[in-house]
């Protein structure tokens, strides 16, 4: 039961994001299981005038692009999880390197160009050998767990690429906070100082995000792509999302 809950944490979590995406990172989640090859996508233009919002309940697609880079997170905003420094783990998960394993072209350019990736042996060298597996004869294709001292790990794989990877902390439940403190216009450090250890986080390639649970157990996250934060989803939101997905009903 533990490792189903921790399942549905993670993939409302995917859901999230992918909600919160712009056009291309969209396309990027339909083609992401089915196809390597390159993906050819036509430019579009941004007016210089359009005027970008502060609230920390947007979650529009155009506001989240304004701000939004199709270069690889590089996890630095996890040198901010309070505490960071006695948990080797999150060192571990910014060292790694995740990839959705799609080339992003742009009027024929390839955009970020080859990426280094992390496998799921990178995976076993940093964290050891996973407690469970959803394909065991495979498990470079699949979703696999671990159990660590500080919390649980999901790494999810594509033809033995890290794709996306779920850290849940030990005693991330007693902050009882919630991201309705702060807005995009604050820095990762300063959310992570305002909000104290997240319940959760989560790397992919575009993203690095901090899940928080409040005292009713509602969740709320907040998305960090460098030294910008470049989405925040308070809990009203993140409920709605549950409800169109269905995963409150999973919990």
């Amino acid at each position: 039961m533990k490792n189903i809950r921790f399942f549905t944490i993670g993939l409302l979590s995917l859901v999230t994001l992918a909600a919160c995406s712009p056009a291309n990172s969209g396309q990027q989640a339909k083609t992401a299981s089915s196809s390597r090859k390159p993906i050819k996508q036509s430019s579009t233009k941004k007016s210089s005038s359009k005027p970008s919002s502060t609230s920390s309940d947007s979650s529009s697609s155009d506001d989240f692009s304004d701000r939004y880079s199709m270069d690889p997170d590089d996890g630095s905003s996890l040198q901010y999880v309070p505490g960071a420094a006695s948990i080797p783990e999150i060192e571990k998960l910014k060292n790694l390197h995740l990839s959705t394993g799609i080339i992003m072209k742009v009027n024929g350019q390839e955009v970020g160009g080859d990426k280094p990736t992390s496998s799921y042996d990178d995976m076993v060298a940093a964290f050891g050998q996973p407690v469970s597996s959803t394909d065991s004869a495979n498990p470079g294709d699949g979703v696999n767990v671990w159990v660590t001292d500080n919390g649980d790990i999901m790494a999810f794989f594509h033809n033995n690429v890290l794709t996306d990877i779920t850290f849940r902390l030990k005693e991330g439940d007693a902050n009882h906070q919630s991201t309705g403190a702060i807005s995009k216009s604050d820095t990762p450090k300063t959310a992570l100082e305002r909000l104290g250890k997240p319940y959760a986080i989560m790397r992919s390639e575009r993203w690095t995000s901090y899940v928080y649970k409040d005292s009713n157990g509602d969740e709320s996250n907040f998305s960090t792509q460098g030294d910008q934060i470049v989405n925040v989803m308070s809990a009203a939101e993140t409920k709605r999302l549950k409800g169109i997905t269905g995963l409150d009903k999973n919990q």
